[in-house]
C-alpha cells in the first residue's frame, strides 16, 4: 500500500512558510485593500462623505487634540450640522469606538486608510473563521469570497463604522468558537475583548449580533461551571471593562453614564421603536419595518457578492449537507440564528434603510460568507452523486470557473450599475464623488480663486434634506477642524444672523457661496453699519475638473435653453436678491403664478427648480406642477413625457432625473 503523503493543491500552498497560510487569501486580502484605497482616493477622493463620516473624523480629530470635546463655536447656530452635539460642548453624539481608530489612521495622516486595511485584515479572519468552524478548505473559500464581495470593497472604501464593526464581532465569534470547543481564559477574554470593542464602536449591532452565541456559551456554562468558569469570567471581565470605558466617557461627554450622545443632540424621541422618531416626518410602523426588512434581504441577496439571480446561491447545497453531515449542522444553524437575530433586532429600528446596501445589516456578513464558502465545498460532491458525468474530479474545476464568472459579473455589471445607476441621479442612490450631497468639488473652487484666511458661508439652493434641514452644508463641514483654524473656514448659512460671523471672526474675508455641488456664485460679504453688504460675485473663467463652476451672473447657474427661459430669470434676479432665490422660493413663485393663470411663468419657475433640485420628492412636485403648466400652454409631448416619467413620489424613484435633458432636468 502507497503510504505516501498526498500533494498540497497549488491552491492551498502558503506564500510563507512560516504563517501556513494559503496564497489564495494573501492575494484576495492585498486585492480587498487596493481596490478600497483606490476607490478611497479616486472617487470618494480621501473625505468623508456621509454626515456620519463627518462625525466620526471630527471626533478623531478633537480626540488627537487631547480633549473629549471643545466648546461650542461663537455664532454656535452657524455650526450647527447633523448629529453634532453643539450645546456649549462641541463634539459627535456617536460613541468613541471609530473615531479612536481613525485617530491612528490620523497619526499617520491617512485616515481615508482605516477601512481599507481592516478589510484587508478581515480577508485573512474569514480564513481563520473558516478553519475554525469547518475547515482549511471553506476557509480558503470564505478569504476568497470575502476579498472578492462588492458590498465588502464599497463598504470599506468610505469613513463609515460597518467595516471596524464587522471586523471586531467577527473576532468575537472566531474565539467564541475556539471557547466552545476549547474553554481556555485566554479564549474568553479575546472574545469578551472583541466584543467590547465592537459595542464601543456600535453599540446596537454587537448586543444583536452576539446574543445567540452568548446564548450558547451560558448553557455550556451552566452545564459544566468549573470546566467553563475562567473562559466566562475572562470574557464577562473583558467585556465589562469596554463597557465602563463607555459609561465613563458619556459621564464626561454627556452628562451621565446612561445617557447616549444621540439622546443628548435628538432627544428621547430618537429612541422610539413606533411612532415619530426624531428625525422622521412621519410614523414607522410595523408594516414599514416588515417592508424594511424585506429591502435589507433584497440589498444583501444583490450585493453580497453580486452574483446574477443571487448572491445566496450557494447557501442552497446546506440543506443536502445537513442530512449528509448532521455533525456540522449544529454549527450552520447557529450562524443562521445569528443573522436572523439581527434581521429581527433591526426590525424594531426604523433608521435601517438601504444605503450602502443593507449597511446597518454588515454584520452578519461573515455569518453569510461562511455559510456560502461551506455551500460551494459542499456542491462538487453534491453534483458528483447526482450525476455520472462529468467525472467527479471535474466538478470543482467547473465551480471554480462559474465562480470566476460570477466574479466577473459582479465587478463588470452589478457594480457599475449599483453605484453609478444610469437612470438615477439621486445623490444618495450614486455611490461617487456626489455621494450623499457632499464633494470636493466647492473647497477646490475655493482654492482656485486664491482665497485665504476666509469664512465661506454655505447656502444650498436645494429644498432642505429630509429629516436633516442643516445637512447641505457638509461640503464645508467636512473641512472644518475642532479649532476652525483652517486657512478657509465653513459655516452655515443663518440669513440675517450672518451679520454676527463678522464679530466672531474679524481677522477673516468672509464670503457667501451660494449654488449647487457643481456651480455657485461666490460673493464677497463686509460689515458696516450694523448692515451686510454684498459685493461683486467672484467668479472664475475657467474651473478645474474637479471644482465648481463660480459664475459671475446668477442667470448662468442655469441652463438657458431658450432666449425666454433666459429673459424670465433676468427678469428675477433684478427684481429679487440672488441670494433668496432657491428651489423652494421657485416652487412657491410658480404656484402663485398658476393661481393668477400665467401658466408660463409657472413653468419656467418649475423648470429652474428642477435644474436644481436633487431629491427625488421635490422633483416628483415639481414635476406634477409642471404638467398642468405645459398642458395650459399647448406643450403636449413635453406633457405626455412629464407623465410617464414621473415615478412613484417616495425615495425610490428613479424615473423622475432626465426627464427632459434639452432643458436641463
Amino acid at each position: 500500500m502507497d503510504m505516501a503523503p498526498r500533494a498540497t493543491p497549488w491552491f492551498e500552498r502558503p506564500l510563507f512558510k512560516r504563517f501556513r497560510i494559503p496564497w489564495p487569501v494573501f492575494a484576495a486580502a492585498a486585492f480587498a485593500l487596493i481596490c478600497c484605497a483606490l476607490y478611497s482616493s479616486f472617487v470618494f477622493e480621501r473625505v468623508p462623505h456621509v454626515h456620519d463620516e463627518m462625525c466620526y473624523l471630527f471626533q478623531a480629530e478633537t480626540f488627537q487634540m487631547g480633549r473629549l470635546y471643545v466648546p461650542s463655536p461663537c455664532a454656535p447656530g452657524s455650526f450647527d450640522f447633523p448629529h453634532m452635539v453643539n450645546n456649549g460642548r462641541w463634539y459627535s453624539m456617536y460613541t468613541p469606538g471609530f473615531p479612536l481608530l481613525l485617530l491612528i489612521g490620523l497619526l499617520f495622516h491617512a485616515p481615508w486608510l482605516v477601512n481599507p486595511l481592516f478589510a484587508a485584515l478581515s480577508v485573512f479572519l474569514l480564513y481563520f473563521l473558516g478553519m475554525e468552524v469547518y475547515d482549511r478548505r471553506v476557509g480558503l473559500l470564505a478569504a476568497v469570497l470575502g476579498g472578492t464581495s462588492i458590498w465588502l470593497l464599497l463598504m470599506s472604501a468610505t469613513m463609515m463604522s460597518h467595516t471596524t464593526g464587522m471586523f471586531f464581532n467577527g473576532l468575537f465569534l472566531l474565539y467564541f468558537f475556539k471557547s466552545v470547543r476549547r474553554p481556555l481564559a485566554r479564549y474568553g477574554l479575546a472574545a469578551g475583548a472583541a466584543l467590547g470593542m465592537a459595542f464601543l464602536i456600535r453599540p446596537g449591532n454587537a448586543p444583536l449580533f452576539a446574543l445567540p452565541f452568548l446564548m450558547v456559551l451560558a448553557v455550556l456554562f451552566l452545564k459544566n461551571v468549573k470546566t467553563r468558569f475562567k473562559n466566562i469570567a475572562a470574557l464577562v471581565l473583558a467585556a465589562g471593562a469596554f463597557i465602563v470605558l463607555l459609561l465613563v466617557y458619556n459621564q464626561l461627554t454627556n452628562g451621565s453614564p446612561f445617557k447616549m450622545g444621540y439622546i443628548v443632540h435628538h432627544g428621547k424621541d430618537y429612541a422610539v421603536i413606533f411612532g415619530r422618531a426624531a428625525t422622521l416626518d412621519y410614523d414607522y410602523t410595523p408594516h414599514l419595518g416588515f417592508e424594511q426588512i424585506g429591502d435589507n434581504v433584497a440589498a444583501i441577496n444583490g450585493y453580497l457578492f453580486g452574483w446574477p439571480l443571487s448572491s445566496l446561491l450557494a447557501l442552497l447545497p446546506l440543506f443536502w449537507a445537513a442530512r449528509k453531515k448532521p455533525e456540522e449542522l449544529k454549527k450552520d444553524l447557529i450562524l443562521l440564528v445569528g443573522f436572523f437575530t439581527l434581521l429581527v433586532g433591526f426590525f424594531f429600528f426604523w433608521g435601517a434603510f438601504i444605503f450602502l446596501g443593507a449597511r446597518m445589516m454588515f454584520d452578519c456578513f461573515p455569518l453569510l460568507v461562511l455559510l456560502s464558502a461551506k455551500g460551494i465545498r459542499e456542491l462538487g460532491p453534491l453534483l458528483g452523486s447526482a450525476f455520472k458525468k462529468p467525472p467527479a474530479v471535474l466538478w470543482p474545476r467547473l465551480i471554480a470557473g462559474l465562480l470566476v464568472v460570477f466574479t466577473l459579473y459582479a465587478f463588470f455589471i452589478r457594480f457599475p450599475r449599483w453605484a453609478w445607476p444610469g437612470d438615477d441621479g439621486y445623490y444618495y442612490k450614486k455611490y461617487d464623488r456626489n455621494m450623499a450631497g457632499s464633494s470636493t468639488s466647492i473647497h477646490n473652487a475655493m482654492r482656485e480663486a486664491g482665497l485665504h484666511r476666509a469664512l465661506v458661508i454655505m447656502k444650498f439652493l436645494y429644498a432642505p434634506m429630509r429629516g436633516f434641514p442643516t445637512g447641505w452644508w457638509s461640503s464645508g463641514f467636512c473641512y472644518d477642524s475642532p479649532r476652525l483654524d483652517g486657512d478657509v473656514i465653513y459655516a452655515l448659512d443663518q440669513g440675517e444672523k450672518n451679520a454676527e460671523l463678522f464679530r466672531c471672526f474679524p481677522d477673516r474675508k468672509i464670503f457667501q457661496y451660494a449654488g449647487t455641488l457643481d456651480r455657485g456664485i461666490l460673493i464677497p460679504l463686509t460689515f458696516a453699519d450694523g448692515r451686510v453688504t454684498a459685493g461683486q460675485p467672484v467668479a472664475l473663467p475657467k474651473a478645474g475638473k474637479r471644482a465648481a463652476d463660480l459664475v459671475a451672473d446668477p442667470v448662468h447657474l442655469f441652463r438657458l435653453y431658450s432666449r425666454e427661459f433666459e429673459a424670465f430669470l433676468a427678469q428675477v434676479y433684478r427684481e429679487n436678491d440672488p441670494l433668496t432665490v432657491d428651489v423652494m422660493w421657485l416652487e412657491k413663485r410658480g404656484l402663485r403664478y398658476k393661481i393668477e393663470s400665467e401658466f408660463l411663468k409657472a413653468a419656467y419657475c418649475f423648470e429652474a427648480g428642477l435644474q436644481l433640485e436633487n431629491a427625488p420628492l421635490a422633483r416628483s412636485r415639481l414635476l406634477n406642477q409642471l404638467i398642468t403648466c405645459y398642458r395650459k400652454t399647448g406643450q403636449i409631448r413635453e406633457a405626455r413625457i412629464l407623465l410617464e416619467k414621473n415615478g412613484e413620489a417616495d425615495d425610490r424613484s428613479s424615473k423622475n432625473y432626465n426627464v427632459l435633458p434639452e432643458r436641463g432636468f
